[in-house]
């Protein structure tokens, strides 16, 4: 009962926000919205104000904002379609910017409940390990750390653990900052084989929490989130990550099962996961989704005339098409692994 009660309400609350930065921005341009829906299939309660329904239907996994012209052609000079191409991209834009701005604020709830955070900066140096062979000191700030195949900015510690998970067991060469003077070191970190863990041998300075640490804490845990899913894409398009690595509704509910099991913050967290996501993939070029709506505009801004309505329409269908064979795909696979 806990999970599901836990997974009606993250959905909810993720595709609430996502609807609503459309609705909100569609209202503000002053655009003729039929219907504000959180949920899909059968309506089971709603009321209507203003011109617009406002429903709540039967399947907690989806939602819709209904606005006129939006995929037809219309003669409502209020329509989507009829308004300036900058008023649609805002509007189209505006869920996933939702779904960012959601993840953040979670994440500055987490981060008002901890006790520390971890930094860039090398606090204790495990004796006779890569960090002390190199010469690395207490005190040391880590700038940057490029390996064979990938490289980052480091602002805090989770950039260095997953450079040390993307790097795996490979020499990084390693920039530092110490007394306003920058050098560079190339270090091989040792390997764990009885935890199968890359080590380079320290650990992080913790800072004592703050209002501004908090905030600062939330916005790069917020960045860092979607730098991780642009990666994990990147490597699904070069064939690094399979489906069966990928998690649809299926998995994701177990997720919050699992997350549930350990306590509220752990739910916040993976709810917070979950909406940046969203954000990200919404984003994503692909027909169908607002990326791929984004596109069709952009396209029409340059071209400085309409793309037709049925052709676009065309586009979409066949999108939503190969992503409804994907999700049947993926919950196919996350069954499989339950089972």
């Amino acid at each position: 009962m806990l999970t599901a009660l836990y997974t009606i309400l993250v959905f909810c609350l993720i595709i609430a926000i996502h609807e609503f930065g459309h609705f909100a921005f569609a209202k503000l341009s002053k655009m003729t919205v039929h219907e504000f829906s959180i949920g899909m299939g059968t309506r089971l309660f709603g009321f209507k104000k203003n011109g617009t329904e406002y429903n709540f239907r039967l399947f907690p996994i989806g939602g819709f904002v209904k606005l006129e012209g939006e995929d037809e052609e219309s003669d409502d000079p209020n329509a989507f379609g009829n308004k300036k191409p900058w008023q649609r991209l805002v509007v189209l834009a505006a869920g996933a910017f939702m779904n960012f701005v959601l993840g953040f604020l979670i994440f500055v709830i987490i981060s008002s409940f901890s006790s520390g955070f971890t930094s860039n900066v090398v606090g204790n140096v495990i004796e006779s390990s890569a960090f002390d062979k190199a010469g690395v000191k207490t005190g040391d700030v880590i700038i940057s750390m490029e390996g064979e195949n990938y490289k980052s900015k480091i602002h805090d510690y989770n950039d260095i653990s997953y450079f040390t998970y993307k790097n795996g067991n490979n020499a990084a060469t390693i920039t530092f900052e110490r007394d306003g003077e920058i050098t560079k070191k190339r270090i091989s970190p040792s390997y764990l084989e009885s935890e199968k863990r890359t080590l380079f041998g320290f650990s992080p300075k913790v800072f004592e929490p703050s209002v501004s640490r908090i905030i600062i804490a939330a916005y790069r845990q917020s960045i860092f989130v979607v730098k991780v899913v642009v990666f994990s894409f990147a490597d699904m398009i070069k064939g690094n990550v399979g489906v069966a690595d990928m998690s649809g509704p299926v998995g994701i509910v177990n997720e919050i099962g699992t997350a549930a099991k350990n306590g509220f913050l752990n739910v916040l967290y993976l709810a917070a996961l979950i909406s940046i996501n969203l954000g990200v993939v919404n984003l994503l070029p692909i027909p169908a989704l607002d990326g791929g709506r984004i596109i069709f505009v952009l396209i029409e801004f340059i071209r400085r005339k309409p793309i037709d309505k049925n052709k676009e329409g065309m586009v979409h269908l066949i999108g939503f098409a190969l992503l409804l064979i994907l999700m049947i795909t993926i919950t196919y696979t996350d069954i499989v692994k339950l089972i």
